[in-house]
């Protein structure tokens, strides 16, 4: 217990605070569907934050983690075509959520939480739970749709991935900083809680490490 404490402060003393911007924090968060530290993010760390803080966050999900695009156009992913195509579901759901962050949160929890359905079963099932047209979805997972999400998605993911090369890769504000991201794996709640504490506006109080 106290070495972990310990790890805590040296983390936190090399991260940079984070803030608010106008009211609010935004957490970028990059996924790949068959990462185990992915699971342990989602569902023990920005699910429960999302829940206390919801009103004064921004959620930003981008299903690619390490997958690389190949010559021929293809891609291969961290956790073998599984992986491909579960990230895939994820990109079409959460464009069709896209003006639904309390649903896409939970879209993501259930996708991460067991049996992880779209992973391991093959199944649109928290897709169906969000509410999501299974139609619309398919179209999506089967077409151009989803090639050009999955170009948005490898966009996106391209530097936090280089500056932190670590699944799930946690980004505060748009600011790529590994100590930052070191920190959110561990202490997720204390990093946005003092954040919002800072700014009078939020009414956020009773912080702690």
């Amino acid at each position: 217990m106290f070495v972990y404490g310990l790890v805590l402060i040296l983390a936190a003393a090399s991260a940079q605070e984070i803030s608010t911007v106008n009211g609010k924090v935004k957490i970028t968060t990059v996924t790949t569907a068959g990462c185990g530290d992915t699971v342990n993010f989602i569902t023990r760390q920005l699910n429960p934050v999302y829940e206390e803080f919801k009103d004064h966050l921004i959620l930003d999900f981008v299903p690619w983690g390490r997958t690389q695009r190949l010559a021929d156009g293809n891609l291969r992913c961290q956790f073998g075509t599984r992986d491909c195509w579960a990230n895939r579901v994820h990109r079409c759901t959460l464009e069709l959520l896209k003006n639904n962050q309390d649903a896409q949160m939970s879209y993501m929890n259930c996708e991460f939480d067991g049996p992880r359905p779209a992973y391991l079963l093959g199944s649109y099932t928290c897709a169906a739970a969000a509410g999501v047209s299974l139609v619309d979805l398919d179209v999506c997972v089967a077409t151009e749709a989803g090639d050009r999400l999955d170009a948005a998605n490898e966009a996106a993911s391209a530097e936090p991935m280089r500056v932190i090369n670590f699944v799930p890769a946690i980004v505060f504000n748009d600011n790529i900083d590994l100590p930052n991201h070191n920190l959110a794996r561990r202490s997720l709640r204390s990093m946005v809680c003092f954040a919002l504490a800072g700014d009078a506006s939020t009414g956020v109080t009773n912080c702690g490490l």
